[in-house]
């Protein structure tokens, strides 16, 4: 257990990219300010998930304009784009990228 400004574990949210209603279930109490967080919680900010070939993919995609929203406008329907990327991401892990 840690005890830490409000501030510190809102700005480590951002820092690590986690929502901060994911985060809230690591909270054990809250003095205000400060809160006594459970660091060991899996809800933890602890490490910023590392882009994987799945990520890179839709990255490489969505900065030249291609972007899942745009890709459901021209099909007319859900694109499958999340389960492409996780497919990607799980291949990626496999040979080592991400």
């Amino acid at each position: 257990m840690i005890q830490c400004p409000r501030s510190h574990l809102k700005a480590r949210c951002i820092e690590r990219r986690h929502a901060w209603k994911d985060v809230t279930a690591c909270i054990v109490a809250d003095q205000g300010d400060y809160l006594i967080v459970d660091e060991t919680h899996p809800a933890y900010p602890a490490t910023t998930k590392p882009p994987g070939l799945g990520d890179m993919v839709a990255a490489g995609l969505s900065a030249i304009g291609i972007t899942k929203e745009r890709v459901e406008a021209v099909v007319g329907r859900p694109c499958g784009c999340s389960k492409r990327a996780e497919a990607l991401n799980a291949l990626g892990r496999k040979i080592g990228i991400g």
